[in-house]
C-alpha cells in the first residue's frame, strides 16, 4: 500500500458509506479496531489479574514467613513443655514451704524471742490484719524496737534465720541518744492459700 495514498483515502473517507471505502482504509480500520479491543481487554481483564497476581505474591511471601515462624515454634514446643513441667514442679515445691494454715501465734512468739535474745526493747508490737494476695496471704506485724546498732543487726539476723519465710518492710532507723537507735519495721510472713491456687 502507498502510504500517501492511504492517508489521502483516510481524509476522504465517507463515514456514512464505510463499505465503499478503499481497501487501505478498511485495513487501517481493522487494525485500529484490533488495537482498541486489545487495549480494552487489557484494561478490563488483564490489568486486574496482574494486580491480583501481585497481591497474591505479597500474600504468599507473608504466609511463607508465618509458616517458617510457626515451624520454628513447633520444633521448640517439646522443650517449652518440658521447661513448663519443671517450673511447675519447682513452683509446687516452693509453695509447700509456705504453711497453708495460720501460724500467727507461732510467728509472734518467734519475733518476740528474736527481739529479747538480741537485747532489744519493744516500744510497739502490733500484729496486723491478714492481707490476702493471689495464692498466698501476708501476715504482718508492726514493730518499733530500740537498741544499739549491734543489737539491731543481731535481731535482723535472727529473723532471717527463722524456719519460715519472713521479710522486713518499711524499715526506718532513727538515732535517739548516743549509740541508742530506734527501728520501726513491718515484719511479714506468709501462708499458702491452697484453695486459690487449685482454682487456677
Amino acid at each position: 500500500m502507498d502510504l500517501r495514498q492511504t492517508i489521502e483515502d483516510l481524509k476522504n473517507v465517507d463515514l456514512n458509506n464505510l463499505s465503499a471505502s478503499p481497501y487501505s482504509v478498511k485495513v487501517v480500520g481493522v487494525g485500529l479496531s484490533c488495537i482498541l479491543l486489545l487495549g480494552l481487554g487489557y484494561w478490563f481483564f488483564i490489568s486486574g489479574q496482574i494486580k491480583t497476581y501481585d497481591n497474591l505474591r505479597v500474600q504468599e511471601k507473608s504466609l511463607k514467613q508465618q509458616f517458617l515462624q510457626q515451624k520454628m515454634e513447633a520444633a521448640q514446643l517439646p522443650a517449652y513443655e518440658e521447661q513448663m513441667r519443671k517450673m511447675k514442679v519447682e513452683f509446687g515445691g516452693l509453695l509447700q514451704e509456705l504453711p497453708n494454715t495460720t501460724h500467727m501465734p507461732d510467728f509472734v512468739t518467734e519475733v518476740t524471742q528474736a527481739g529479747k535474745s538480741s537485747g532489744l526493747q519493744f516500744a510497739l508490737f502490733k500484729p496486723e490484719k491478714e492481707v490476702p494476695k493471689d495464692f498466698y496471704a501476708e501476715l504482718p506485724i508492726s514493730l518499733t524496737v530500740g537498741g544499739t546498732y549491734e543489737q539491731l543487726g543481731h535481731f535482723v539476723g535472727d529473723i532471717a534465720a527463722l524456719p519460715r519465710i519472713v521479710t522486713l518492710a518499711n524499715v526506718k532507723v532513727t538515732v535517739k541518744h548516743g549509740n541508742y537507735l530506734a527501728m520501726s519495721v513491718t515484719a511479714k510472713t506468709y501462708r499458702y492459700l491452697k484453695h486459690r491456687y487449685m482454682k487456677k
